[in-house]
């Protein structure tokens, strides 16, 4: 969004704008509702909605979400539909030109009639609601400054919004990209030598602890196919815990959602209850699913799965601009237009050529000089239900189930009953290929470039319930070791968190929700474990850096010198060795993304372990590379050590899109705070090795411990608070608790009702 001349703006909204806080008491009627419905909030404005129908119940999630989150529903429609810009202007340009390219609209359309009655009904009940709660209420600050009033909520912009989802946790399309790059600029032995394989010493998810083996080879099969058109040079953790190991005798079951930075939080904490069932824990703002919570009975919470979904395939375009190249002839494709409304400006027509393997995405691409088509499973057209029948779960199977018609994200579920059941299901679409391991772009005239017509069936996913080990943990880990079939991808972040996680969870057999939570938020660093030996002796090393490290006790805490350090460090590291490797593209190999469209890739995700594996081969690099840390630190922020604490020269902002603007981030914007942990830590708090001292990428904007046996002690919070109005006393306060690793029941004790009526 462009800069504001106003210097005083935000004093201005103050006093003009006025606080436009939601309606919290009282009784109002409504259109779409079809009978009574209660809202009770709490302390936290936490609403609990009680309904007499299931179409009610969800009527009422979504009336509170347009209540409390309506700037952020707008955006969320605007980015499914490809029309940010005609709201935010040229600066959203580059996320409407992909939402066109990918057509999440166009797929939602042609989903709609596939979805079941039941599933139709509770999109359309939420999104009457949305439109409810928008319409009784006034607009948010954001859209008044910006001049635009709220969009009318259609049930299409829900399934527009699962793509999108889809898209932002999809494993591998991006390090597809940032792989070509270092191929094409440094050749195939230096991509070899910046991404190997998941480490074979890191934890898979199934065996519990278990190593994963030796490699597949799936990117050399790719670089071999690959090689006659050669001319030269994603986070969170969940667990659940069996009885046997829980102080109770009962279940537990943790997770933490690892998202962006950002206020408001993705997430919305709510209870709703009808005469046959209810519903507690975090839903997903922008549709009718709560990915973490529980019915009572059984509860789940997820983390991406990271399986290979989408492929990326490099397509000849015919001299006509309207066909591409299959085998040896030139086949028409669709071309669909789309203009684009950009506010301030004129219109952009973006001519999205479609092929028979998807659409070109390359023109919204920078550094990229060849077509790319893209194939999703996501942007294909298919029913789906998940966690739209989890309500309903009353066993492992039955929950696991509705899974079968999942084509959104890949993701690991966790499961845990008050029968004493635990489980684990990785869900979503997995392609099999015709050819090749999508590792790297296919050729898309080839006769074998493509996926078979049906993908890997939903029983061969892999799936467990009741291990002998007594829990279940995912932590964007590989799920199986290497070699098991079906082939599922290669993309998986380094297992430090599992190997953390499954350490602690098998020291102990007195659970509760308390030691849960103390888990969610540990700061110790097991790459450092690795990496210790090998940096403490390597040559040359000495001085203040070595006395630090050698005396750091391993917890990258916020108020740690020698954990900065460590991360300053270990990014230096990794870029040296990444240049010396592909010195042409070694910045697409530690994440360099490609424009504005896709800022960052996930090729970083495993830099630590690669930077034991080259340091235990030679680390005659430390020693220079620690000299040169030492001096930046005392350079720019003086000889004395505390000064360089950890959360103090990488505090946290939670931000507001709104944030960055003149006078604003007082207002929209939360922070800075400390903050402890990195990218390997349980408590994600990621650091890109190319700015290690930016603010973090990703943290656990929720998190959620729920005791199957004592639901009364289960906990929730977010990073902020329940609404997204800055002037709300709801939009930051429960980020002290956060911080602190505490949470709140839900539901808590009501402060104030709300009644809606139907129209007669």
């Amino acid at each position: 969004m462009g800069p504001m001349s106003e210097p005083n703006w935000p004093r201005i909204l103050l006093r003009l704008l006025g606080r436009r806080l939601a309606r919290t008491r009282g009784r109002i009627t409504v259109e779409g509702a079809r009978g009574p419905i209660a809202i009770h909030r709490d302390r936290w404005g936490i609403p609990t909605v009680e309904a007499r129908s299931d179409h009610d119940a969800w009527f009422g999630l979504g009336f509170c979400h347009a209540q409390d989150r309506a700037f952020q529903l707008e955006t969320l429609l605007r980015a499914g539909r490809g029309t940010l810009a005609e709201m935010a202007g040229a600066a959203a340009l580059p996320i409407d030109r992909l939402s066109r390219r990918l057509g999440f609209a166009r797929t939602a359309a042609r989903q709609l009639p596939l979805v079941g009655p039941d599933v139709r009904e509770t999109l359309e009940a939420y999104v009457r609601g949305v439109n409810a709660g928008l319409a009784q209420a006034r607009p948010p600050h954001e859209l008044v400054l910006l001049r635009r009033g709220p969009t009318h909520w259609q049930v299409t912009d829900v399934l527009a919004f699962a793509g999108l989802q889809s898209l932002a946790l999809s494993a591998n399309w991006d390090s597809e990209l940032a792989r070509w790059k270092v191929l094409t600029e440094d050749g195939p032995v230096a991509l070899a030598a910046i991404d190997p394989a998941y480490p074979d010493w890191h934890p898979v998810t199934s065996p519990v602890g278990a190593s994963a083996g030796p490699p597949t080879g799936a990117l050399a099969a790719d670089l071999a196919a690959l090689a006659g058109v050669m001319g030269g040079a994603g986070a969170s953790n969940n667990w659940a815990i069996a009885g046997s190991r829980t102080a109770s005798g009962h279940p537990i079951l943790a997770n933490d959602p690892h998202l962006a930075s950002q206020l408001p939080a993705q997430w919305y904490l709510a209870r709703l209850s009808t005469p046959e069932w209810s519903l507690t824990g975090a839903s997903f703002v922008g549709g009718p699913a709560f990915p973490l919570g529980h019915n009572g009975f059984a509860a789940w919470g997820i983390t991406a799965g990271l399986a290979d979904s989408c492929d990326l395939f490099i397509e000849e375009p015919g001299p006509d601009g309207r066909s591409v190249r299959q085998g040896t002839e030139l086949v028409p494709c669709e071309v669909q237009r789309e203009e684009i409304q950009v506010r301030g400006g004129p219109p952009v027509v973006e001519e999205v050529l479609i092929t028979p393997r998807g659409p070109v995405i390359s023109p919204v691409l920078d550094g990229v000089d060849r077509v790319f088509a893209m194939r999703a499973a996501w942007l294909d057209p298919l029913p789906i239900r998940g966690f739209l029948s989890a309500v309903r779960a009353d066993s492992f199977e039955s929950f696991r189930r509705s899974f079968a018609e999942w084509p959104g994200p890949s993701l690991n579920i966790v499961y845990a009953d008050a029968a004493g059941h635990i489980g684990w299901q990785l869900v979503g679409q997995v392609p099999r290929r015709t050819s090749g391991f999508g590792t790297l772009p296919r050729l898309g005239w080839e006769p074998n470039a493509g996926w078979a017509d049906e993908p890997v069936p939903f029983d061969e996913m892999p799936c467990a319930l009741d291990p002998p080990e007594g829990f279940v943990a995912t932590a964007n880990n590989q799920p199986r070791t290497s070699g098991s079939e079906p082939f599922l991808g290669v993309d998986w972040i380094d297992g430090y968190r599992q190997s953390r996680i499954v350490e602690a969870l098998s020291e102990r057999h007195d659970w509760d929700a308390a030691a849960c939570a103390r888990l969610q938020v540990d700061v110790a660093s097991v790459p450092w474990r690795e990496l210790r030996s090998l940096v403490l002796d390597a040559p040359g090393v000495g001085g203040r850096g070595l006395a630090l490290l050698r005396d750091w006790d391993g917890e990258v805490a916020a108020d740690s010198s020698a954990a900065t350090v460590y991360e300053l460090l270990v990014s230096e590291l990794a870029s040296q060795l990444a240049a010396g490797a592909a010195p042409q593209a070694w910045r697409w190999s530690l994440g360099a993304g490609f424009g504005p469209t896709l800022p960052r890739t996930l090729l970083l995700a495993r830099s630590l372990s690669q930077l034991v594996h080259r340091l235990r081969a030679d680390a005659s690099l430390v020693a220079p590379v620690l000299a040169r840390v030492m001096a930046r630190l005392e350079s720019e922020y003086g000889a004395d050590p505390a000064a360089w604490a950890w959360g103090r020269l990488r505090p946290l902002r939670l931000l507001h899109p709104f944030g960055h603007l003149r006078g604003a981030a007082r207002i929209f914007s939360l922070g800075p705070v400390p903050l402890g942990g990195d990218a390997n830590t349980v408590a994600q708090a990621s650091v890109h090795p190319l700015d290690p001292l930016a603010n973090p990428g990703a943290i656990p904007n929720t998190r959620a411990v729920i005791e199957l046996g004592n639901l009364g002690a289960s906990r929730f919070v977010l990073a902020g608070g329940q609404s997204g109005n800055p002037l709300s006393p709801h939009y930051g306060d429960l980020f002290e608790l956060w911080r602190r690793g505490e949470g709140v029941p839900i539901p808590g004790e009501p402060v104030a009702t709300l009644r809606l009526d139907p129209q007669s």
